[in-house]
């Protein structure tokens, strides 16, 4: 006969399982619309730690997100854009735009695949998240997501803190096998914006465009 303990923390784990569900479907609810906010927070980078600054601009619904890279130097001037099924890397040194498959694609200088920061759903097919609890964070009380990630995303385990009142993204942690942070990025100054595809998909004309 099953021990009543037991049965008790398989329903605790299914009640989780559908939480982080339900919390994803919330944000994609919420985020149907246009919208743009900046991304901020530190980053390991080559050298040491850096401050990382960008732009991001999502059409939700024609699964595009566009980061425009403000800091670290390293990459400033460069920007991803992330479509259903690739990822350009715009390099504003080399006026290269290089365009990858989206589930093995990352930004040249961060170290992880940027993806999840516009597409929650996608990030959580490369994520095993579950629900641990909520935080009270400057924005206001968020939910707390943890997990450990597949293999070839650059990192080893993600915090992902969604707030609650307006479901959506606010902070980002990613950490190495070791636990080391690799990056603790939060979302500010999110709004929702009027925003065409093409303002996303722009670059240099004369840009040299390289597929891998």
């Amino acid at each position: 006969m099953e021990k009543p303990w037991g049965i008790l923390l398989l329903a605790l784990g299914l009640a989780l399982a559908q939480s982080v569900s339900e919390v994803l479907d919330r944000v994609e609810r919420n985020l149907q619309d246009p919208w743009q906010a900046v991304v901020q927070g530190q980053i390991q980078g080559p050298g040491g730690q850096e401050e990382l600054k960008a732009r991001v601009l999502a059409i939700p619904k024609e699964n595009l997100f566009r980061i425009e890279f403000q800091k670290p130097g390293s990459l400033e001037g460069n920007f991803t854009l992330i479509t259903e099924k690739e990822v350009w890397n715009y390099l504003y040194l080399t006026n290269q735009l290089i365009v990858s498959p989206k589930e093995k694609a990352q930004v040249q200088g961060l170290g992880f695949s940027p993806q999840g920061l516009g597409d929650l759903k996608g990030l959580s097919e490369r994520v095993s998240l579950r629900l641990v609890g909520e935080e009270r964070l400057p924005e206001g009380v968020a939910w707390k997501l943890v997990g450990r990630a597949q293999e070839g995303q650059g990192f080893a385990t993600l915090e992902l803190y969604i707030l609650k009142n307006d479901p959506r993204p606010v902070r980002f942690v990613f950490r190495d096998e070791a636990g080391k942070v690799m990056a603790d990025l939060r979302v500010v100054e999110f709004k929702k914006a009027s925003l065409r595809p093409q303002d996303l998909k722009r670059y240099p004309k004369d840009a040299q465009v390289v597929r891998r």
